[in-house]
C-alpha cells in the first residue's frame, strides 16, 4: 500500500510532463539568448582593439586588407546563426565569425605571407587555432584559406587569406551562383548540378598560389 502511494506521488501525467518540458525549453532558450547577447556585446567591445592588431599585422607582413566594411556580423545575422545551432550544445552562442577580416596577396606571395602572419600573431598572443585550406579541397568550389584566431583575452575571430582574384570571384560570380543554388532542395536535379558545375569551372580558372600545399588543414 505504501509503495503504491509513493509511486502515485512521484508520477506525473502526460499533460504536466509536456508542460514542464516546454517550460524548460523556454528557459534554456532565454538563457542561451542572454549569453548570446553578452557574447556579441563582448565581441563589439573588443573589436577596435582586435581591428587595430589585424591592421598592424597586415602592415608588418606586407598584406593588403579587403572587405573591412563587413568586418562585424550584424546582430540579426548572428541570432539567425545561433538559432540554427540551438540545442546542439550549451555554448552554441559562441559564433566564431562575429568579427571577420580578409588579407590578400598575390598568388606568388600568399603562402609566404600567410606563414609570416601566423608567426607575428603567435608572438603577440594571437593563436591560430583552426586552418581550412580550401585550395586543396576538391569537393568545394570555394578557394581560400580560412582561419580562426584566438585573441589573448580568449575571443575568437575569423581571418581569411585570398589572392585578389579569389576574393573578387568569391564576392562576385561565385556568390551569385551560390545564392541561386542554395534554395534548390533537390541536389540531384539538373539545375543544382549545372550551377555546381559552373562554380567549379570558376574555381578551376583561378591561378593556384605558389606553395599552397604547405598550408595544412587542421581544426
Amino acid at each position: 500500500m505504501r509503495r503504491e502511494k509513493k509511486l502515485q506521488k512521484c508520477s506525473v501525467d502526460g499533460t504536466k510532463y509536456d508542460y514542464y518540458k516546454e517550460k524548460l525549453k523556454e528557459k534554456e532558450f532565454v538563457i542561451r539568448r542572454i549569453r548570446g547577447i553578452l557574447y556579441y556585446n563582448q565581441a563589439l567591445k573588443k573589436e577596435p582593439e582586435i581591428t587595430q592588431h589585424v591592421i598592424k599585422t597586415a602592415r608588418q607582413a606586407g598584406m593588403a586588407m579587403a572587405g573591412e566594411e563587413c568586418r562585424i556580423k550584424t546582430k540579426k545575422s548572428y541570432f539567425k546563426k545561433i538559432r540554427r545551432k540551438s540545442g546542439i550544445r550549451e555554448n552554441s552562442y559562441v559564433v566564431k565569425d562575429i568579427l571577420r577580416y580578409t588579407y590578400t596577396a598575390s598568388s606568388e606571395e600568399l603562402v609566404e605571407k600567410f606563414l609570416k602572419v601566423i608567426e607575428l600573431n603567435s608572438n603577440s598572443g594571437y593563436n591560430t587555432v583552426e586552418i581550412k585550406n580550401y585550395w586543396l579541397d576538391g569537393q568545394n568550389p570555394y578557394n581560400g584559406i580560412n582561419t580562426i584566431v584566438r585573441s589573448p583575452d580568449g575571443l575568437v575571430f575569423e581571418l581569411q587569406y585570398h589572392t585578389p582574384e579569389s576574393f573578387e570571384i568569391k564576392n562576385g560570380k561565385m556568390h551569385e551562383l551560390y545564392e541561386k543554388q542554395r534554395p534548390v532542395k533537390d541536389v540531384s536535379s539538373n539545375e543544382y548540378i549545372e550551377l555546381g558545375d559552373q562554380m567549379f569551372e570558376l574555381s578551376d580558372s583561378m591561378e593556384i598560389p605558389k606553395g599552397i600545399e604547405k598550408v595544412r588543414t587542421h581544426e
